[in-house]
């Protein structure tokens, strides 16, 4: 029987990852990128490794990234434009404040247990001053905070939400508990042996973060 010929491209103990033929060359060097950059970080991720992954070769992906610091900003790209979308759709989508709030939370939790590379790459490049995408941030991190602390405004104007909240405070409190939670993961994993991306857990973890926003930014309803 012949060899798959992407098995044979990527070499010997190497696992090449399978991905759908209708998805484009640079899409898949995207999906693949992301989690070797979250696990090794931006230094410690070959362009080579990369390539080998998708079963081609190292020229053939840098016909579509040129460099090692283009694509890494390109995956950081992508992960921007997906929260940027989800914010849009808490800010122009239907029901209450509260109820919209409350909604994007929990699916927000719910894609980073299924997807925790995106933002334990992002918790990595927050971190880091001098990170390689630090441009991208500065370039990105307001217009998407913009549209939440907009919401939030909007919410305080219409008796939804608490006038005495800062915004801006809130909003890096809830990154906190949300994207600091899984960019903790691994260690909590290894000193306390939870898996803090169990079913349970999560769904636990949705309820802790969704009565605290409700203490902290809700006005509750005369009773």
């Amino acid at each position: 029987m012949r060899s798959h010929p992407k098995a044979s491209a990527a070499g010997s103990g190497t696992k090449v990852v399978p991905l759908h033929r209708g998805i484009d060359t640079r899409d898949r060097v995207l999906m693949v990128a992301l989690p070797l950059f979250a696990e090794r970080g931006y230094r410690g991720a070959s362009l080579r490794d990369i390539a080998r992954r998708i079963g081609i070769k190292a020229p053939s992906l840098l016909h579509h990234f040129p460099s090692k610091q283009q694509l890494y900003v390109a995956v950081l790209d992508q992960i921007f434009e997906g929260m940027e979308a989800a914010a849009q759709r808490v800010a122009t989508g239907k029901g209450s404040k509260q109820e919209r709030l409350v909604r994007a939370i929990c699916d927000a939790i719910d894609y980073i247990a299924k997807h925790p590379d995106s933002m334990k790459l992002l918790w990595k490049e927050m971190a880091d001053e001098s990170g390689v995408g630090r441009s991208l941030l500065k370039r990105r991190m307001p217009p998407l905070d913009a549209i939440v602390t907009n919401f939030i405004f909007r919410g305080q104007r219409e008796g939804e939400f608490r006038a005495a909240l800062d915004p801006f405070h809130f909003i890096r409190s809830l990154e906190s508990i949300t994207i600091g939670y899984f960019g903790t993961a691994a260690m909590v994993k290894r000193l306390w042996n939870v898996n803090l991306l169990e079913p349970a857990i999560i769904e636990r973890r949705k309820r802790e973060v969704v009565d605290m926003v409700e203490r902290t930014l809700f006005v509750k309803p005369a009773v």
